[in-house]
C-alpha cells in the first residue's frame, strides 16, 4: 500500500489478517457470541502468558478478530473483562475443592481431599493459576496503580506500526478488584476456612484458630505448587502425599481415619 494511501475496511481487514492464520472476519448481529468470543480471547492470552498483566483491549481484539471498540458494547473496560474470566477460575477452582472434599465421609479426608484438589487445579493450569493471584494485589499498590495513566491505544497503522506506543503496549497495572467482585475469590479460602474448622471441631485437629491456620495451609500450598512449576528438575515426592504431608503438618491434623 503507498505510504500516503487511505486504508480501506477491505484492506484493514487484510492487514489484521497478517497476524495470525486462523484469524476471522468480524461477525455482525452476534452479540452473546460475540461476548463469548471476548472472555475466550482473554482466557487464551491469560493462560498464554501466566498472568493478566500484559493484555490489552487491543490485544483481546485481535485474538477474537474484532475491533476494539466494539468491546464497549460487551464489558465497560479491560477490568471489567479480567475480573468476570478471573472470577470464572475462581468458581472452576472452588468446585473441584468442593467435589473432591464431598466425596468423603470424615472431616479429616474432606480436607485433605480438598487440598489435593487445590493443588491438582494448580499443577495441571498453571497459567491459569498464576494468573489467579496476579492481580490480588495490597491496596496501597492497588490505589497507586488505579491513578497511573493508561498507555493509550494506537491507531491502526496501514504500514509501520508505531512501536513506541503501539497496541501491544503494556497498560499500567490495573487496580485490585473492588470488593464486590471478590465473592468469588473469599469462597475459595472460606471453604479451605471451614474444612478446617470441621476437622477441629470433630476432634482431628489440634488446633483452635480455624482461620489462622487456614492461613498457614494456604501459604504453604500456594508455595509448594509454585516452587514445583518453577522447579521441575526437582525430584518432588509425589504431590497428593505430599500436599497430605504438607497439610496435616501445617493444620495440626492429629487423626486421619
Amino acid at each position: 500500500m503507498p505510504n500516503n494511501a487511505v486504508p480501506t475496511p477491505r484492506t484493514l481487514s487484510a492487514m489484521d489478517d497478517d497476524h495470525g492464520p486462523n484469524r476471522r472476519r468480524n461477525r455482525r448481529g452476534q452479540g452473546a457470541l460475540l461476548r463469548d468470543d471476548i472472555l475466550a480471547a482473554a482466557t487464551d492470552l491469560i493462560e498464554r502468558d501466566g498472568h493478566s498483566g500484559d493484555v490489552t483491549l487491543r490485544r483481546i481484539a485481535r485474538e477474537a478478530a474484532i475491533t476494539a471498540p466494539s468491546i464497549y458494547a460487551h464489558f465497560t473496560d479491560l477490568d471489567d473483562i479480567l475480573d468476570t474470566v478471573l472470577n470464572g477460575y475462581f468458581d472452576d477452582l472452588r468446585a473441584a475443592i468442593l467435589a473432591a472434599s464431598e466425596a468423603e465421609d470424615t472431616e479429616d479426608r474432606s480436607l485433605l481431599a480438598g487440598c489435593r484438589a487445590y493443588a491438582r487445579f494448580a499443577m495441571e493450569r498453571p497459567g491459569r493459576y498464576r494468573a489467579l493471584f496476579h492481580r490480588m494485589r495490597p491496596a496501597s499498590e492497588a490505589s497507586e496503580a488505579s491513578n497511573a495513566p493508561e498507555a493509550p491505544e494506537a491507531p491502526e497503522a496501514p504500514d509501520e506500526p508505531d512501536t513506541s506506543n503501539g497496541p501491544d503496549t503494556p497498560r499500567a497495572p490495573a487496580a485490585s478488584p473492588s470488593p464486590a467482585k471478590l465473592p468469588s475469590r473469599m469462597d475459595v479460602f472460606q471453604t479451605l476456612i471451614d474444612a478446617i474448622a470441621r476437622t477441629q471441631a470433630a476432634g482431628r485437629a489440634a488446633g483452635t484458630d480455624p482461620f489462622q491456620d487456614a492461613l498457614a495451609v494456604w501459604a504453604a500450598m500456594h508455595g509448594a505448587v509454585l516452587l514445583r512449576m518453577t522447579a521441575p528438575v526437582f525430584e518432588w515426592p509425589e504431590l497428593d502425599a505430599f500436599i497430605d504431608t504438607l497439610v496435616i503438618r501445617t493444620a495440626q491434623v492429629t487423626q486421619v481415619s
